[in-house]
């Protein structure tokens, strides 16, 4: 990696980090440029505003999630519940950033949620995810691996739905067990329709 791939890496990850921890509008250019060791010219080098910055921490947590998260698990040559299991598995404990302990998905969330045009980076992957794994479960309802009565596109929006919540937990409450119950709940389910 060259000294300037260095140096945006560094200004992206610490733009992720400082974003964790303090919130998108209460991090700051300076915040970022203390944090990362890098020059404000190296920073205007590669994005024009902390908006830039911003989309390409979102294209980061989205990496991340893709190919070390759920989206990975959604690709995987199993059965299609083991699929979608794994995906559970996967969500509140991998893509941890450097710094606090938050996950890639987490990070999204937050930043999601304070600026609609981070919400509309991250909505067309995710959407690409559900869409996999709708055809992975229909997949495996027509080979008979999945109970027949099993809507792929309603199952698969029941898991994005609760896994979104057991995501919510993690950042509303200290409590684990919240996320944890919900978690062992739709593993339980999964299983059940198992064929």
């Amino acid at each position: 990696m060259t000294r300037r791939q260095d140096c945006r890496q560094r200004l992206v990850q610490t733009a992720l980090k400082l974003f964790a921890s303090q919130g998108y509008h209460a991090t700051g250019i300076a915040d970022i440029l203390r944090e990362s060791g890098c020059k404000r010219g190296s920073l205007y080098h590669y994005f024009s505003s902390k908006e830039e910055l911003g989309y390409a921490a979102i294209d980061e947590t989205l990496r991340l999630i893709l190919e070390q998260g759920a989206g990975s698990h959604l690709q995987i040559d199993e059965h299609p519940i083991d699929r979608l299991l794994w995906a559970v598995d996967s969500l509140p404990n991998v893509t941890k950033s450097e710094g606090p302990a938050l996950s890639a998905t987490d990070i999204a969330v937050r930043m999601a949620s304070v600026h609609e045009g981070f919400r509309k980076r991250l909505s067309p992957k995710l959407d690409a995810m559900l869409k996999q794994g709708e055809e992975s479960t229909r997949r495996g309802v027509a080979n008979g691996q999945i109970a027949d009565s099993v809507d792929p596109v309603q199952l698969v929006h029941l898991v994005a739905t609760i896994c979104a919540g057991i995501q919510m937990s993690s950042l509303l409450w200290e409590r684990e067990v919240i996320g944890e119950d919900a978690k062992r709940w739709l593993k339980q389910y999964l299983n059940s329709l198992r064929r």
